[in-house]
């Protein structure tokens, strides 16, 4: 059996060379798309990610208030009077609940069912200061997506999505909160 000499036991620089380029190239694919990924899944979802196919013209209907809804029935029921606000066929009456609090409802303009919503207080102004101010509430009416940029019943400030599911009211599907130096 012949010998091998030495420089053909051993691999090449360009051989080695190849190799740990692939290798590096290979790692800071991986890095890339797990930041991607990260980065995606923290973003907030598009209104036209969750669009209607169609919004509501016609006449709404009156809305059908529960025991608990009746100590707010003026303003549901004047709210429940304008166009189409939200997700194709709802209204959002809102009104106020002290400095810089809103609380909603939900009104179908099609049935009159009458979702109950929350109090939502403004972010917290240490964060406000520091960052772009939102609008507390976000909607459209070609669109189930409602965003609250605030601070669901006063507490646990932050971002948060739902979207608008049929016959259930709305449903979290994303919420991103605050650091806790601003809670």
């Amino acid at each position: 059996m012949p010998r091998l000499s030495a420089l053909e036991v051993l691999p090449s620089l360009p051989d080695i060379y190849h190799s740990t380029m692939q290798k590096a190239l290979s790692a800071l694919v991986i890095i890339i798309a797990s930041a991607w990924a990260q980065q995606h899944q923290n973003s907030r979802p598009d209104f036209k990610d969750y669009a209607v196919q169609r919004v509501y013209s016609g006449h709404p209907a009156a809305p059908k208030l529960s025991k608990a809804q009746l100590m707010y029935r003026t303003r549901i029921r004047e709210g429940a009077k304008s166009k189409v606000e939200f997700a194709g066929h709802y209204t959002v009456p809102v009104w106020g609940c002290g400095t810089g609090c809103a609380v909603f409802a939900i009104v179908d303009s099609i049935t009159g069912a009458v979702y109950d919503g929350f109090s939502v207080a403004d972010l917290p102004l240490a964060w406000v200061e520091k960052h772009e101010e939102q609008p507390r509430m976000e909607f459209h009416p070609e669109s189930r997506l409602f965003k609250i940029n605030g601070c669901p019943n006063e507490e646990n400030c932050g971002f948060y999505d739902y979207v608008m599911t049929k016959d259930k009211g709305l449903k979290l599907v994303r919420k991103e909160l605050l650091p806790k130096e601003f809670q």
